[in-house]
């Protein structure tokens, strides 16, 4: 497996990444996009920060791609959408930079409050200016948080800690959340009221895109000041850069911006605003936990499958994968067989039942099953994290249910299909020590094992048919692991799940179908 760094990465991250087997690590210096994308073909996944964008083109010919690795917490770099769409994983390490971008903001507000770089400018240039810099203490202000996830969560303890009012603003953290950490949680607009300082911790997503815009700026009380060390797209530039020149905002401390670098952005012409080269992540121990965070996530992923902190993909923990790994195997195996046994296929219906199951994350289960349901009739590549989207583009209906009802077994799904007023019904489970087993196809309960090479024929429950399979299989030189037989009731129709060695030959398919008493015979592979 080859691993593309492309922005530079921790010698700790390296190491980890060149020590695992059967791993190979090129890290040039500083790739540009073009050269980037010429290379990308070669390699099953990729290590970026904030420099590289990885976009939709950059992405076409990458047909080994299986992961990217984002050194940071931001991913707006990074099309989540069109790399969903070729299966490939992106993960990111949220919380390995946190202490770094929190301790960050603390300095920026103090040195805000302070004019701190503004007076070591002066004090440069000869200049002995105490009035100039009269400053404000942080002591008994009122600090508002946006965002108080686990860097707003810092931000706000090392805040009380100095014994600041603090305000916290998170559609995803309930009042009580809030209060448990000693902050008040209020809604946007009364932050935007109430508060001296205004810190941003939030992703960049359509929601929060310019969430401190020219309405939110006439909110503010005169006097405010604002520090952003998260995303630049939080912030209407423009309306910032009036408010802040007009002097109703007091200053801003801006670590991001919409473009960065930010080449001839008026707010770095203002005195009352200080900034930073996006160094929220840049501490040393952050970039080391980063690079060791990202590796071993990715060895995890393409050496096990265990799948961590990934933003298109429910993430799965090395414990939660143990036990889950035998209903993946089940799931994959039972969406495959009823996407070789029906077609076309308008709804798909997953129920889960039993205890065991209703203690899992379903989610991952779920994305296995529709794997299995497309892989084998789709011409593209499908994998756990495409597969929800190509499902979607095939306008197939996706339905799931959960129960702890035991229903006879402590984990049981239960796959059915529906396409042309026509259903089919399949259920398996997981026995401990023996693997996963199909328990019902229709009508039909039974336990056979689902892998390998299988014939599925429905007969008239008649005597000499069985005889006749395995004559016929015999005189075409195939031969019969083991067999399943099943039937409703006495004298009605019956079914048989033979697992063979290798495919029977067209020949001893057609005869098979051809005899009275057979009603189907379909081989499938699972």
């Amino acid at each position: 497996m080859k691993i593309l760094v492309c922005d530079g990465l921790h010698e700790s991250g390296l190491e980890l990444l060149r020590s695992a087997d059967g791993v190979h690590v090129d890290a040039p210096d500083r790739l540009g996009m073009e050269e980037i994308r010429a290379q990308l073909p070669e390699y099953d996944a990729m290590v970026v920060r904030s420099r590289t964008k990885v976009t939709a083109e950059m992405l076409e010919n990458a047909v080994r791609l299986k992961v990217i690795g984002r050194a940071g917490t931001g991913v707006d770099n990074i099309d989540i959408q069109a790399a969903s769409a070729r299966g490939v994983l992106v993960m990111n390490t949220p919380g390995a930079n946190a202490m770094a971008a929190a301790e960050h903001t603390l300095a920026l507000m103090l040195a805000l409050a302070r004019h701190v770089p503004q007076a070591t400018q002066s004090m440069r240039e000869g200049q002995w200016e105490k009035k100039r810099f009269m400053g404000t203490e942080l002591y008994q202000q009122t600090l508002g948080i946006i965002g108080l996830g686990k860097i707003g969560s810092i931000v706000a303890d090392r805040a009380i800690g100095m014994h600041m009012e603090v305000l916290a603003h998170d559609p995803y953290i309930t009042p009580e959340a809030a209060a448990s950490l000693s902050v008040q949680w209020v809604p946007l607009d009364e932050l935007f009221v109430r508060s001296n300082f205004i810190t941003l911790h939030t992703p960049l997503t359509k929601e929060t895109e310019h969430i401190i815009n020219q309405p939110a700026l006439d909110k503010m009380q005169p006097g405010t000041c604002i520090i952003n060390c998260a995303r630049g797209g939080l912030i209407d530039e423009q309306a910032l850069y009036e408010a802040l020149k007009s002097g109703h905002i007091a200053g801003a401390a801006l670590d991001v911006f919409s473009s960065e670098p930010p080449v001839d952005n008026p707010l770095l012409s203002l005195d009352n605003v200080i900034s930073t080269p996006h160094l929220g992540a840049s501490s040393i121990q952050a970039q080391a936990n980063v690079a060791r965070t990202i590796a071993s996530q990715l060895v995890d992923y393409l050496q096990h499958g265990i799948i961590r902190n990934a933003v298109n993909f429910p993430s799965i923990s090395s414990k939660a994968y143990e036990r889950l790994r035998p209903y993946l195997t089940l799931a994959e195996a039972l969406g495959r067989l009823q996407g070789q046994l029906y077609s076309p296929i308008e709804r798909l219906e997953i129920e889960y039942s039993g205890p065991e199951l209703h203690q899992l994350p379903l989610q991952p289960i779920t994305q296995t099953v529709i794997k299995g349901l497309l892989e084998p009739v789709l011409s593209e590549m499908v994998n756990l994290v495409n597969a929800p989207i190509l499902l979607k583009e095939r306008q197939i209906k996706l339905v799931t249910s959960t129960t702890s009802e035991p229903r006879g077994y402590t984990g049981m799904i239960t796959v059915r299909v529906e396409g042309k007023g026509q259903k089919s019904s399949i259920a398996g489970t997981v026995f401990p020590g023996e693997g996963a087993r199909l328990i019902r196809l229709n009508n039909y309960r039974l336990e056979a094992e689902l892998e390998g090479i299988n014939l599925l024929i429905q007969n008239l429950d008649r005597p000499g048919v069985i005889g006749f399979i395995g004559s016929t299989l015999g005189d075409h030189k195939v031969n019969i692991a083991n067999m399943h037989l099943s039937r409703t009731r006495e004298g009605t129709k019956a079914m048989a799940i033979i697992r063979l060695d290798e495919e029977a030959p067209p020949k001893a398919l057609d005869a098979l179908r051809n005899h009275p008493n057979i009603v189907s015979a379909q081989e499938v592979t699972l």
